[in-house]
């Protein structure tokens, strides 16, 4: 599972670029299967505590979403414009 940071530093982008391609593909992605969303105050605070501990995260995200492996070369390829249209 990758994180945005991870994906942001991956295509050489500034922060929040892995994101905003996420929004444009999630009508199409699952929760649970392409993706797994962390939310502070619900249980999750130990993995988001450890991400941060390991620097794989922004220091102010909250919510934390982790993407596939599948999910994060899509979105590679869409930040560095050779998604296909329809991928």
């Amino acid at each position: 599972m990758r994180t945005f940071r991870e994906l942001d530093e991956r295509a050489g982008l500034p922060k929040g670029s892995a994101f905003r391609a996420f929004k444009r593909l999630e009508p199409g992605l699952h929760q649970g299967r392409d993706y797994c969303l962390l939310r502070a105050g619900s249980g999750d605070e130990a993995k988001i505590e450890a991400l941060r501990g390991e620097n794989r995260v922004y220091r102010n995200s909250i919510n934390i979403v982790l993407v596939d492996d599948a999910l994060a070369e899509r979105l590679l390829k869409h930040l560095s414009g050779t998604l296909e249209q329809g991928q």
